[in-house]
């Protein structure tokens, strides 16, 4: 199958058909793992984070510092 690479901000798009996109298990929204090996460029679904992974996104840019939600609003249990 021919596509068309198209260019977009940052960089440039593959579009991939739905059909294909199913068979590989690729969903709107999900993530997915890209690499190139050997010349080819393969795309794979990511899955979930681990915690070690999310954890390891965590900088001092984006932590942010403790906030409170303020008192119970209604049938909370505290």
């Amino acid at each position: 199958m021919r596509i068309r690479i198209e260019k977009c901000p940052g960089g440039v798009a593959v579009v991939v058909p739905a059909a294909v996109a199913a068979r590989a298990g690729l969903y709107d929204g999900d993530s997915a793992d890209l690499e190139v090996t050997g010349g080819r460029l393969i795309v794979r679904p990511a899955g979930s984070a681990t915690l070690a992974e999310l954890l390891a996104g965590i900088t001092p840019l984006n932590l942010h510092g403790e906030w409170a939600a303020g008192p119970p609003a209604g049938a909370e249990l505290l």
